[in-house]
Parts: structure tokens; C-alpha cells; sequence
């Protein structure tokens, strides 16, 4: 008689603002051969596990930060950009105050209005740039791109 066990696992662990879901997969395969008549049993066991810690609200206070890619920006009028930003994984439970700061490699100095946040809910803001030196929207937009003006943002509650 030969037999031959298998087994493998697969654990994958996914985290965001507040909540940590893990999920491990165990498969096991028994193959069970006998030489003297040909009989083959195969029997297969698949385990799935998933553990999910439950969201919170946040405690006071409440305090959420990231940071929005440069490629979100879109052109806005004839001489500015725009950017939405989500903010649903932070699991706000009302609209916050929220504050922004650009950063890049270069020129971003140049820019104003970002600061000044509009339709602030619990799950996203709208902000709008114009710029100093009076470029095109389309410049703006390519700009955003090639210097990396990325919008650092702050969400907080009390």
C-alpha cells in the first residue's frame, strides 16, 4: 500500500483604518494506493478560516491621515486642477476638519488654494489649486504629474 498526504496553507492578512480581516486556506490531499488489487482513494479537505476584527468607532479624539496620489488630479476650469479625496477607509463616524499640504520634487511651491477644502463629508473632501504663474489647467495636470504632487491630508474629530 503506498500513501501520500499533501498539504498546503495560505494565509492572507488584508488591513485598513480600523479593521484587520485574516483569511488562512488549508487544503490537504490523501492519496491512498494498494498493490494488490488497484484501488486509489483520494479525499480532499479544504479549511477556510476568517477572523475579522470588528470596527470602531473612533474615540476622541479621532484622528485619520494619508496621503492622495499625484495621478487623482484632474483639470478644473481654464487654469486649474481638482482632486477628490476619500477618506472612507477611516471610518468616520461624522465629517471632520480636514487640512491638506502638497509635497513634490519641484514647483509646487507655486501653487494656492489646496488648503481650502470643499464638500467635506465623512467619507471625502474636494480640494482646488490654481497656481501662481498662470498656467493652463493642462499644464497643471501635467505638472502634478511629472513633479509627484502628492496631497498629504489630515482628518480629526473631537
Amino acid at each position: 500500500m503506498i500513501s501520500t498526504t499533501t498539504s498546503s496553507s495560505i494565509t492572507t492578512t488584508t488591513t485598513t483604518a480600523m479593521t484587520t480581516t485574516t483569511t488562512t486556506t488549508v487544503t490537504t490531499t490523501t492519496t491512498t494506493t494498494s498493490t494488490t488489487s488497484v484501488t486509489t482513494t483520494t479525499s480532499t479537505t479544504t479549511k477556510t478560516t476568517t477572523t475579522t476584527t470588528a470596527t470602531t468607532s473612533c474615540i476622541s479624539p479621532c484622528i485619520c491621515a494619508g496621503v492622495a496620489s499625484y495621478t487623482q488630479w484632474q483639470a478644473y476650469s481654464t487654469d486649474g486642477m481638482t482632486m477628490t479625496i476619500s477618506t472612507s477607509g477611516c471610518n468616520f463616524v461624522q465629517t471632520p476638519q480636514y487640512y491638506t499640504s502638497i509635497g513634490g520634487t519641484s514647483n509646487h511651491w507655486s501653487l494656492s488654494g489646496y488648503d481650502s477644502i470643499y464638500s467635506p463629508s465623512s467619507t471625502s473632501f474636494t480640494i482646488y489649486s490654481m497656481n501662481m504663474a498662470g498656467w493652463s489647467s493642462s499644464t497643471m495636470v501635467s505638472y502634478a504629474n511629472s513633479y509627484s504632487w502628492n496631497v498629504y491630508w489630515v482628518g480629526i474629530y473631537d
